[in-house]
């Protein structure tokens, strides 16, 4: 049976059901278990009986040493947390809080969407593909409701052989099931979802939207949220709530692109529009907002049937590209699809460590409470080092960058809790700038489990040579081998992370300190090679000259200084760039020979600025970048007369917050709190994670006071934008290349008017 998912029930003893396609096994002989490291004196008969059913002795290894545990054994993971609190004068416990499906999963070692074999261990076989079904709900706005009180109007579907829409009105429109009222709407909802029969449920944004609406409008309305006949039980998962559907996975695109993916992604904000048209090339059917949606509903229900099922299309296709990555990763960590979607990244790797704790005969380390979380936080270490750029304009321009220079740092100097400072003398030569030396006798448990992970990742891309771009094999290598990237990354942040079970503040401390070194020899090195050093950040250099093969010379100065470094540390070419414009630390942009830009930390790949800046600040960079300055400036004069005309049009001056949490919990209202207040006074969903588009209009007192909902606006405040959106994007290209502007704020009566 191919594994999808873990559940467990019984009243008094522990049932596990591992479910598959079609099929289900169910197994009553593993039980929940804790660890209690036994206090001096204590002994087995004195530990209290109740729910406990087996103390078994085990020899376990915690960090550096090899200890003596008790194993204690209860019938059910509902008696776990009383028990722990009975057991604590005991001794200290450890592993009491794994979740029991967690445990049961690393415990057996399977992975989702692999073989699990009648005894109950992993197989062979493995499948890539599920059926997949997404799914979207339209509201109906009304003033002064909460989210969950307004009705849903309608509902669509995308699938492979299924696109549906489902609604009820005053309307007739032939390619949407019409029913009677919103009750028969959730009932035919779950009715579609039974019949569907998908694998995989999807949506965006559909754990702190869509799910929790048809949840309190069902119990608005009396009706059983149920699937085949099992409630839809809504449970924790970090800071989130989310819906275990029964028998089918849910996902939700958003949690899970937030989470891991946004950091890699030039997405302005992160709503299904942006999102798609970066990762798919599709947009959302326009349809101006909350208030749209409502007019649509009474006076253009084509128009609403539209717009519905395109968001249920993009995010079936959005599914298609990212599900991919999800599955791979769950494998690699080995828990449910379903838990490896809301995880964070300190969280996979710390399940991924949970597991090979396990198999190394480990006791993973408890995680700390919240004093000593705090009090970690309070400590800081020196991080990356970052060269301040020689500004201006450059040109040709060498980005090289260390291959995942910090898991290469940690396996090249053996960096793990369980090396640190150990009292060998020879191991005293591997110590880190910082002061600490970590011990190269035997190979660490961090750096053990790095290597496993780089050493599948090169052999894959090695594999992916071999292969057409085109073909399906080559798809689930690449996404397996992406999947091993971002959690390669993401070892260095764990071991800094607070909350974490692995936290180990010398072993952050030395990676940072090796990378800073490696870094700055290497700028050294490429000086002393006659390169110009224009930039360094991190874990990259970015190298120009103007003397002859500029190409051939940087490869050769690579070949060279790759000689010096130890084993697995690699520097490699990101690629060669015809110009680029260096403005602060952080904020600069490159072209290439084709003319795509790559910019990064300007107003043109951030989440808060409208279109307007962004788009007159790629402009500008384009013609800097082609050495055409005098033309990039009267572009700006352009638009700078535009704007005090009012010609500019009004959805190039929207701009975009998100919601970082509940607005009540806002102690400074900037303006797009305001707007959510002013939204949901009208009716309107607001939710920590939504985009709030406004638009700051004329008049006076606080912009927070002149901002109101983009698609209510119909006037703008040019001096605003001028001042406040315009000129700040592309001042600091101007002023990169030495543009006065004291004497163009002399020449006019305000910054504003300074072009």
């Amino acid at each position: 049976m191919i594994l999808l998912d873990v559940e467990y029930s019984g009243a008094d003893h522990v049932k596990t059901v591992l479910r598959g396609r079609g099929k289900t096994i169910e197994d009553t002989e593993f039980l929940p278990y804790i660890y209690l490291l036994p206090a001096k004196g204590a002994k087995k008969a004195e530990l209290p009986k109740n729910k406990v059913v087996g103390i078994e002795d085990a020899e376990r290894i915690d960090i550096k040493k090899k200890i003596k545990a008790w194993k204690i054994l209860f019938n059910h993971p509902k008696n776990v947390p009383a028990a722990r609190e009975a057991l604590k004068e005991f001794g200290e416990l450890r592993e009491a809080d794994v979740p029991f499906v967690r445990r049961y999963m690393i415990d057996h070692g399977l992975m989702p969407l692999v073989e699990v074999l009648p005894e109950i261990r992993r197989g062979k076989k493995e499948i890539h593909d599920l059926k997949v079904l997404a799914f979207d709900i339209e509201t109906l706005p009304e003033e002064g409701k909460d989210i969950g009180k307004s009705p849903v109007i309608m509902v669509s579907f995308w699938g492979e052989g299924i696109q549906k829409v489902i609604g009820w009105g005053d309307y007739n429109v032939k390619d949407i099931k019409k029913v009677e009222d919103e009750a028969e709407l959730i009932r035919e909802f779950l009715t579609t979802v039974e019949t569907y029969a998908p694998e995989v449920i999807v949506g965006y944004n559909s754990d702190g939207f869509d799910w929790f609406c048809l949840r309190e409008r069902a119990k608005e309305l009396k009706i059983p949220f149920e699937i085949n006949g099992e409630k839809v039980a809504f449970v924790k998962k970090g800071r989130d709530i989310a819906p275990a559907v029964p028998g089918i996975i849910n996902v939700d695109l958003y949690v899970f692109i937030r989470n891991i993916l946004a950091q890699y992604m030039e997405s302005e904000n992160l709503t299904l529009n942006t999102v798609a048209s970066e990762l798919i090339g599709e947009e959302k059917v326009k349809i101006g907002g909350a208030v749209g949606i409502e007019d649509a509903w009474k006076n253009d229900p084509e128009l609403l049937y539209k717009y519905s099922l395109q968001d249920s299309k993009i995010t079936y296709n959005l599914a298609t590209e990212i599900l991919p990555m999800l599955y791979s990763m769950a494998k690699i960590v080995g828990q449910t699809v379903f838990d490896v979607g809301r995880m964070s990244p300190g969280q996979v790797v710390e399940w991924l460590l949970m597991s090979r704790s396990f198999n190394e005969g480990m006791l993973a380390p408890n995680r700390p409470g919240y004093k000593e979380a705090a009090s970690r936080r309070s400590i800081t270490y020196e991080g990356a080092f970052v060269k301040e750029p020689i500004k201006g304009l450059h040109s040709p321009i060498a980005v090289c960058d260390f291959r995942s220079l910090y898991p290469t740092i940690i396996m090249a100097h053996n960096i793990s809790p369980d090396t640190k400072g150990c009292t060998h003398r020879e191991c005293k030569k591997n110590k880190a700038p910082s002061g600490t030396w970590f011990c190269t006798e035997k190979e660490g448990f961090i750096p053990k489990t790095i290597r496993a992970l780089f050493e599948e990742r090169m052999k894959l891309k090695g594999r992916l040579k071999e292969l057409k771009r085109d073909s399906h094999e080559y798809k689930i290598i690449y996404t397996r081998q992406n999947a091993l990237k971002l959690l390669l990354n993401s070892f260095y942040g764990y071991l800094g992370y607070a909350n974490a079970r692995w936290y180990n503040l010398s072993a952050a401390e030395a990676i940072t300190s090796w990378a800073r070194d490696y870094v700055i020899k290497l700028m050294k090195e490429a000086s002393l090679h006659g390169f110009t050093v224009v930039y360094g950040d991190t874990d990259s250099v970015m190298l120009s000259s103007d003397g002859p093969n500029f190409e051939r010379e940087v490869k050769r100065f690579m070949k060279e200084v790759n000689s010096k470094f130890p084993t697995p540390i690699r520097l490699e070419l990101e690629g060669f760039f015809t110009s680029g414009v260096f403005v602060t630390k952080k904020r600069y942009a490159l072209m290439r020979s084709d003319g795509a830009l790559v910019v990064k930390g300007l107003e043109r790949v951030r989440r808060d600025w409208s279109n307007l800046a962004r788009e007159a600040q790629e402009t500008v960079i384009r013609l800097v970048l082609n050495n055409r300055i005098e033309e990039a400036k009267r572009h700006v004069q352009t638009l700078v007369k535009e704007l005090r005309t009012k010609e500019t049009p009004m959805d190039k001056l929207v701009i975009r917050t998100q919601l970082t949490k509940l607005i009540g919990s806002y102690k400074q209202i900037g303006p797009h709190v305001k707007v959510a207040k002013d939204m949901k006074r009208l009716g309107r969903p607001v939710y920590p994670g939504m985009i709030v588009e406004y638009v700051v209009t004329p008049g006076k007192g606080s912009i927070s006071n002149r901002s109101v909902p983009a698609d209510t606006a119909r006037d703008y405040d040019p001096d605003y934008y001028v001042d406040n959106q315009l000129l700040p994007a592309v001042m600091r290209i101007f002023e990169a290349l030495g543009g006065d502007l004291e004497e163009l704020r002399m020449k006019q009566s305000n910054l504003g008017r300074f072009f």
